[in-house]
């Protein structure tokens, strides 16, 4: 009898530079490449929707389809960027948080 191995670990180590690791990895350069062309149609849908939206006389509705679409495409395209910038808005609310301690008073 043999002993079974354990499962090969895709995850990246703990820490700061954990998920920007991730993304360099075979499985991450996979997961790269899905969530950029999931951003291009995601982006050409948006187009779509904003010419049907100017077709049918509503450009609020054409703008907004845009818009999000372009945001959403963005953040997928660029995961690199979008892990920095949620990192940026986890060290905001960290320190809003510590703030609020000080101000409170408690440990």
């Amino acid at each position: 009898m043999s002993i079974p191995q354990s499962p090969r670990v895709l995850a990246a180590p703990i820490g700061e530079e954990g998920a920007n690791s991730f993304l360099d990895s075979p499985a991450g350069e996979a997961l790269v490449a899905i969530c950029g062309a999931l951003a291009i149609v995601i982006v050409v849908i948006a187009i779509f929707r904003m010419v049907s939206g100017i077709g049918r006389g509503r450009p609020g509705e054409a703008f907004k389809a845009l818009t999000f679409g372009l945001l959403i495409g963005g953040l997928l395209f660029n995961l690199n960027l979008t892990m920095d910038g949620v990192n940026a808005m986890s060290n905001i609310t960290g320190k809003i948080f510590s703030s609020i301690d000080q101000i409170i008073g408690s440990d």
